[in-house]
This record gives structure tokens, C-alpha cells and sequence, in this order.
């Protein structure tokens, strides 16, 4: 397998992490633990005999010491399909590291989780309209198809997020967990593309990802600000009160991407994009913002 994405290192690291989702939707036959009950070879716990129960299932023991039939309930192991809906619009090809390489190594690192737990996995490369008929799939090949489409993505347009997320949502799938990764520094917001996805039953997450300039602009002067997604410019000097206002904007954008995904019920998190790939990828699965 190519590791160009993640090194041995961080394929080791995720290949020893206890990693167990908390709520399945899927009841196809998987690796994580299901809230529903049935017939598995994990035991876990009785119940009162019912008329038109399994015979074999009865728990002759405890009719002999309680002289009451019960009836053994088995924990079930369901799939949790997985799927990573990656932002590549331009604003993603800035800062170094890129914010594009870091959502492509935590995408990757997700593919390499569920992979691990065989589920049916898909990555999905907003902005190209191919990708949004790619269909779960689980295995070695897809793991690796993945990894080689993940070193070929290229940051390029502007499409609206919420567009591209509306647009994945339209498509009929089966219901899983959904990261979507993304600055969400997109002028015409995210709202609807989330409540879009969340229509399909999903278990969403907002992945926000902003490179070191995002979060700390240096100072420099007169500038000429560049919006790489409009190619929109205009002039600007860059002092300790320009610095501020920035600061100050970008936390009540922040803040206001907090409320939304709290007001829908969406699991958030931001990552600087220079942080360890398995240290954001398990976060994301554990489902604990840091």
C-alpha cells in the first residue's frame, strides 16, 4: 500500500487504537457494537420467556434455580458505514502546511479506521460531480483506490459549500457516519448543505480545518488581499488594528459555526492543519471536541 498519505508510524498508531462507535444506524453485520439485540456468540443478558420465542434460546440454568423461563439476548455486531465529504475548493490549497493535506491525511486516516473495522467506506471529493455517485465499499482495493485518489485531489474552484453538500445529499444511501471536512470559510455559509445531509439520517461531524495563517495572519504592511475562490482583491495595510479586526471576525465566525452544528445536533471540531493526523482522526471517532 502506498503510504505517501500516512506514514508507517501513523498506520501503526491507528492499527493499535481501540476505536468503537457510540450509535449505529446500519444493521448489516459489522465490527461495532449495536444498541439493537440478536443472535450473536457475545451473550449479554436475559429476559422473561415470550410465546413464539427460539426454544433453543431458553436458559435452562436459570429455569432450574428460578423455576421461570428466560430467554438468552445476544449483543449483536452491526456496519456503520463511513463517509468523508472533503472540501477541495481553492481556499483549501492555502497555508503550509496545506489545509488540503491535512483533509486528505485525516480523510485517509478515517478510510484506514473503518476499513480496519470492515465497514463500507467512500470519500467523496466535493466539487466533482463523479464523486457523488461513489457508493460504501469495503477492502484492501478500496482502501487503496482511496489513498490514490486522496494523492491526486487538487484544490481548484469555488463552488458553494452548501451546493456541493446539497447536491451529495439528493443522492439516496445508506444511513452511516459522515465527516464532512472543510475550512466552512465560505461566504455563503454552510447551514443548508449540513441540514441537507442530516435529512439522510446521518451521523454528522463538521470537520473545520485552517492553516496557521488563517488563525495568526502575519502583519506586513500594505498588502493586496486575494479571494482565490472569486479572484476578488483590494488593497489593505496590514497593522496591529487590522490584525485585530481579523482576529475578532474570525472568532464570531468560528463562533457562529459552533451554534449552528449545536443547534442540529452535529458533532464540531477545528484543527490547526499542522496537527498529528491520527491525534484528529481518533478525536473525530471518539466524538469529543477538543
Amino acid at each position: 500500500m502506498n503510504t505517501f498519505l500516512l506514514t508507517d508510524n501513523e498506520l501503526r498508531a491507528l492499527a493499535r487504537a481501540p476505536v468503537w462507535l457510540r450509535r449505529v444506524r446500519s444493521a448489516g453485520p459489522g465490527l461495532h457494537r449495536s444498541p439493537w439485540s440478536g443472535l450473536s456468540l457475545e451473550f449479554a443478558d436475559h429476559r422473561p420467556y415470550q410465546p413464539g420465542d427460539d426454544y433453543r434460546l431458553i436458559d435452562w440454568t436459570v429455569y432450574a434455580r428460578l423455576r421461570r423461563l428466560a430467554t438468552k439476548v445476544f449483543t449483536r455486531e452491526a456496519e456503520a458505514p463511513a463517509y468523508v465529504l472533503l472540501d477541495t475548493s481553492a481556499s483549501m490549497a492555502q497555508g503550509a502546511p496545506t489545509k488540503m493535506r491535512a483533509a486528505c491525511k485525516i480523510a485517509a486516516a478515517l478510510a484506514f479506521l473503518a476499513h480496519r473495522h470492515q465497514d463500507r467506506f467512500a470519500v467523496h471529493c466535493l466539487g466533482q460531480p463523479e464523486d457523488d455517485h461513489r457508493l460504501p465499499q469495503r477492502g484492501k482495493g478500496a482502501l487503496v483506490d482511496t489513498f490514490r485518489r486522496l494523492q491526486q485531489v487538487t484544490p481548484q474552484g469555488g463552488e458553494r459549500l452548501n451546493e456541493v453538500l446539497a447536491r451529495w445529499a439528493r443522492i439516496p444511501r445508506p444511513a452511516g457516519s459522515c465527516a464532512v471536512i472543510s475550512d466552512f470559510l465560505n461566504a455563503d455559509g454552510y447551514r443548508t448543505g449540513l441540514s441537507a445531509v442530516l435529512h439522510g439520517r446521518h451521523r454528522l461531524s463538521a470537520v473545520q480545518v485552517l492553516a496557521d495563517v488563517d488563525l495568526d495572519p502575519p502583519r506586513l504592511g500594505e498588502v493586496r488581499l486575494l479571494d482565490v475562490e472569486t479572484h476578488h482583491h483590494r488593497p489593505l495595510v496590514l497593522g496591529r488594528a487590522a490584525w485585530q479586526a481579523y482576529q475578532e471576525a474570525l472568532r464570531t465566525w468560528n463562533q457562529e459555526l459552533t451554534e449552528v452544528c449545536h443547534e442540529l445536533g452535529i458533532d464540531r471540531f477545528l484543527f490547526s492543519a499542522g496537527i498529528p493526523t491520527v491525534e484528529a482522526a481518533l478525536t473525530v471517532l471518539a466524538r469529543t471536541p477538543p
